[in-house]
């Protein structure tokens, strides 16, 4: 039977990943700041560009429930006002909600 194999070379390997990337001439410790000052700059838009995303599909959402609604009563003819039936554009309805579940 063959002998397993033996990882314990790398135990004790020392990463010098963040050191590779710096500037001989850029202290190390100025450097190790605005790379943190990045990432959490970075981590902060990426949190702004989430809420504002999610903001946006709750209105679109609200928004399609309005079109169906609208779309609905005049299909129904629950309308009550034919004028106001005439003054609806069914055709741009239905393009705008179709826009809103495609997004």
């Amino acid at each position: 039977m063959s002998k397993g194999f033996d990882y314990s070379k790398w135990d004790n390997i020392e990463l010098s990943d963040d050191e590779s990337d710096c500037h001989p001439n850029i202290e190390k410790e100025s450097w190790f700041r605005m790379k943190h000052r990045s990432r959490v700059e970075r981590e902060e838009k990426e949190e702004a560009d989430k809420k504002r995303i999610c903001e946006d599909m709750t209105s679109d959402d609200i928004r399609l429930k309005e079109i169906e609604l609208a779309l609905n009563r005049i299909a129904k003819g629950a309308g009550g006002d034919d004028d106001e039936d005439e003054l609806e554009d069914v055709e741009g309805m239905k393009v705008e909600a179709e826009g809103l579940l495609t997004r």
